[in-house]
């Protein structure tokens, strides 16, 4: 059994019901996702995505720092970025 170096508590970010969060982490990873049972929100219950969301951290296409347009827009003709690079 996996014992966690710690347990980080935290907001889930999908939804704005503000669940409780207590993340177990091992070596820096994130491997379960719980809620505590006194939870004033969620009593210890999560939705599948405040669950199994976490997986998102890891993904390589995650947007890990600011975009910034490399063309400026005008503010009545903006256009839709379609690749990272734009």
């Amino acid at each position: 059994m996996i014992h966690a170096d710690r347990v980080v508590s935290t907001t889930c970010p999908y939804c704005g019901v503000g669940c409780n969060l207590e993340l177990h982490i091992k070596d820096d990873y994130i491997y379960k996702v719980t809620s505590p049972f006194d939870g004033v929100v969620n009593h210890g219950n999560l939705c599948v995505k405040g669950r199994f969301g976490y997986d998102f951290v890891y993904n390589q296409h995650r947007v890990t720092v600011p975009l910034i347009r490399k063309t400026p827009q005008a503010p009545s003709a903006r256009t839709q970025a379609f690749d990272r690079s734009e």
